[in-house]
């Protein structure tokens, strides 16, 4: 608790520092740095789940004050591309084993599961099942979520205008308005979670609050406060999945797999740009569409850049399911059915049975 609260100090302290250099997504990229550093050079260090999703609520509850009654219209549109680029990313990664395998030196069970474009606790317990190496495929997923996100804000900036000026708003408050939005998308998390949603306290407070914000019950807007609070509770999460046991004896295979999950990132935003040039979409919607960071951290991002949060879901919710149900499938086709020893002594615990949180700390 000691550390986890000095994580929490230093993380704010980082995050109001890139925050004052203009930095996108400030508080969470500080943050992740800040509880990194702690991770690997004190040692372990947690964030209890209730923190990391009570983080995740704030998200889906500012998402969905956003919606109104259009967002259906909005959706239309992409109906087709939505498991086109879930497939996309999903053969991308199994195509880009053999590179990982041969600049890392992992196996290739592992090096599969650490390119399947799914939730970090997922993958690591799929990987230890079938004896690979679970601590090595969390901490490149972690990897592939910290470069997303400390990348592609910078790219939509570039975009956009370096101002910001077009992602600028007016402040919210904590009024009853807010509250009561709050109260219900927690509750809709908890029952989410219970029934199995992927993503539950992202998706469902964002679903439940934008049925009671287009519907005209609840007009509020998340205040600034909060919602640097829920970046600093995400990105303290992020950083602690840098375990020091794993980077101090795989330095060669986290350097490499950096830049495998590089090109895979580069790959997958020349997928997005060319889907916006054919079919005249928003750049920077279709490149957070197309990103495989995870869905709260992608929904939030759209968020901070001004971009449709709500279209940004439905694209990371399917590639977060679409590579937790399709990682076992295109395994067995491409490994079979065998099992090897186990790597590791213990897997990440995942809660089976409830909802999970995409790229984030396990259930249970």
């Amino acid at each position: 608790m000691i550390k986890l609260l000095g994580a929490a100090v230093a993380g704010t302290m980082c995050g109001w520092a890139a925050s004052r250099l203009g930095m996108p997504l400030a508080w969470l990229i500080g943050s992740a740095i800040a509880s990194a550093v702690i991770n690997l050079s004190l040692g372990a260090l947690s964030v209890p789940r209730s923190l990391y999703r009570a983080g995740q609520a704030v998200v889906g509850v500012s998402v969905g004050l956003t919606v109104t009654a259009a967002v259906f219209e909005r959706i239309g549109p992409h109906l087709v591309l939505v498991p086109l680029f879930v497939a996309i990313s999903i053969l991308l990664g199994r195509l880009m084993v053999p590179l990982l395998v041969r600049a890392s030196r992992l196996d290739q069970r592992t090096a599969y599961f650490a390119l399947v474009p799914a939730g970090i606790s997922e993958m690591a317990d799929l990987a230890y099942a079938k004896g690979a190496d679970s601590g090595a495929v969390a901490t490149l997923h972690a990897v592939r979520v910290f470069l997303v996100v400390l990348i592609l804000p910078l790219i939509i900036y570039g975009l956009n205008g370096a101002d910001g000026s077009a992602v600028s708003k007016p402040p919210g408050a904590l009024d009853s308005h807010f509250i009561l939005a709050l109260v219900a998308g927690l509750a809709a998390g908890l029952i989410g979670n219970r029934v199995g949603l992927p993503s539950a306290f992202v998706v469902a407070p964002m679903v439940a609050v934008a049925g009671l914000s287009a519907s005209g019950l609840i007009a509020a807007r998340e205040p600034a406060p909060l919602l640097a609070a829920a970046q600093v509770l995400l990105g303290l999460s992020l950083g602690t999945r840098f375990r020091r046991a794993t980077v101090g004896r795989l330095p060669r295979a986290l350097l490499a797999g950096s830049m495998v999950l590089l090109l895979n990132g580069v790959i997958m935003a020349a997928v997005g740009l060319t889907a916006a040039a054919l079919l005249d979409f928003d750049p920077s919607l279709m490149l957070l569409a197309s990103a495989t960071g995870g869905t709260a951290e992608m929904v939030l991002t759209a968020q901070v850049v001004g971009v449709d949060a709500a279209l940004v879901a439905v694209y990371q919710v399917a590639r977060g399911l679409g590579g937790n149900l399709l990682a076992l499938p295109v395994h067995t086709l491409t490994f079979g059915r065998g099992r090897a020893q186990p790597l590791q002594v213990a897997p990440c615990n995942t809660g089976r049975g409830k909802g999970r949180d995409d790229d984030g700390p396990s259930n249970r």
